[in-house]
């Protein structure tokens, strides 16, 4: 959905028209979804919430500024839901640095594991595999790292809005990011030609 689809859209919702909030919803749904299972790392949780998200989105559609980018803006609402509802369970958030400090494997040996084997199928099978492996791949990044790559990739949010949402330096950001990205290079190098 483009910026101005989406203003199109939710000022729909914010006039109450239900086939606007459906077109978010399509939209966006997997986006709200893995960003508050990253924050919580619980389905249930993160199912209910993606719930709420798009019935307080109801309740907030007058506030989005036009101009604005608007999966930034939904990014901070389904984080900010997500951090008053570890509040309100009295958890706190986990970090797990950028170190894995209970493993004593390398990185390269955990991708061991996953036996990634070079793939001669069809193209078809091969992006189905290609995104089982990336969802494996993902699974061994540290909770910063993922946050960061889903922030970018998946909400195309910049690095200066990822910073600001996340209270770190630019700088901070990127070098999380570049180091989630070749992990994740090292795991898929069976891809690359």
């Amino acid at each position: 959905m483009t910026d101005i689809e989406f203003q199109q859209a939710i000022m729909g919702v914010a006039a109450g028209d239900k086939n606007s909030l459906k077109l978010i919803y399509q939209d966006y749904v997997s986006m709200i979804y893995i960003t508050a299972y990253d924050k919580l790392k619980n389905k249930e949780n993160a199912e209910d919430i993606t719930s709420e998200f798009f019935i307080k989105l109801i309740r907030v559609a007058p506030s989005f500024k036009q101009g604005s980018p608007h999966k930034a803006w939904l990014i901070t609402i389904v984080r900010n839901m997500c951090i008053d509802f570890l509040r309100k369970t009295n958890r706190e958030i986990a970090y797990s640095g950028y170190e894995d400090e209970e493993d004593d494997r390398t990185i390269e040996d955990k991708f061991e594991e996953l036996n990634f084997a070079n793939r001669e199928s069809n193209p078809v099978e091969n992006k189905i595999v290609l995104a089982e492996d990336m969802k494996k791949a993902m699974t061994y990044l540290n909770d910063a790292e993922r946050e960061i790559i889903n922030m970018r990739l998946l909400g195309e949010i910049k690095f200066k809005d990822i910073a600001a949402q996340l209270n770190k330096s630019i700088g901070t950001v990127t070098w999380i990011y570049n180091q989630g990205i070749k992990k994740i290079r090292r795991c898929l190098n069976n891809y690359v030609q």
